[in-house]
């Protein structure tokens, strides 16, 4: 169950962060309207591939666990 949790876990936030950096929500938001140095970072498009690029090894990461998952007999 801890296996499928994760796994789960992992995709969702894979996919998350290999889409929500090339949207609007990614510079628009509330969070960053108040701070125009740190929007500015934050639209830079280094930034925004390292976040796609983390969600990639997230996305790698969850389905290698769910492929090479082995439960240890007790």
């Amino acid at each position: 169950m801890r296996a499928l949790l994760f796994v789960t876990v992992c995709a969702t936030f894979g996919v998350l962060l290999v889409i929500l950096p090339w949207t609007e929500h990614w510079t628009d938001n509330s969070l960053l309207l108040a701070s125009p140095a740190l929007r500015t970072f934050v639209s830079n498009g280094f930034v925004r591939g390292l976040a796609s690029g983390l969600g990639m090894v997230d996305l790698w990461l969850g389905f290698w666990e769910a492929i090479h998952y082995h439960e240890s007999p007790r």
